[in-house]
């Protein structure tokens, strides 16, 4: 059997807080925590790919007025991009632009140009034009470098006049 005086119920007197394990754990928690977002901070800013551009805020302000200023002003077609729901990475792909008048007759334009943008790197952005298969139907064969998130735009020429439709894609990885 053992001695109940030999055992004790806490720490012994004179030893200092510091090397208490609840103490020792909680320093190492803060300083962990502490690294990682130290971490984080140095990877934020050294890999930051910036804004695209430098005057985005003006940027979007003018392509508000443009828009709102081209409905006032448009001709009121209706204008559909139809891109396949599982773009992939490498794969060529068809898409297909639809233009029609106030009545449902095909509009056939001077020009027909996809644009397409990569809001993370301005330096894949690439544009095609699309060639006609039908009056007032139109298509590219595009293939995405990389996957994620892309922007296109359909721009669609009459004499000086341009109007444009845009949407968003996502391109999946192989």
């Amino acid at each position: 059997m053992t001695d109940v005086s030999q055992r004790t119920a806490g720490p012994t007197p004179g030893t200092p807080a510091w090397r208490s394990p609840w103490v020792i754990g909680w320093i190492g928690l803060v300083v962990t925590v502490l690294a990682v977002n130290i971490t984080m901070v140095v990877f934020a800013i050294t890999t930051n790919p910036g804004l695209v551009r430098a005057d985005y805020y003006e940027g979007g302000r003018d392509v508000e007025r443009t828009v709102m200023s081209r409905l006032e002003q448009g001709p009121g077609w209706s204008m559909t991009i139809d891109a396949p729901a599982d773009l992939v990475v490498d794969a060529s792909a068809v898409v297909r632009f639809f233009v029609v008048d106030k009545v449902g007759q095909p509009v056939r334009p001077d020009a027909v140009t996809f644009y397409v943008y990569r809001p993370s790197d301005a330096q894949l952005d690439f544009s095609l034009p699309m060639r006609e298969e039908a009056p007032g139907r139109y298509a590219a064969d595009v293939s995405f470098p990389v996957g994620g998130v892309w922007d296109s735009l359909v721009s669609v020429q009459v004499g000086d006049d341009e109007y444009a439709v845009s949407q968003r894609l996502s391109v999946g990885r192989p």
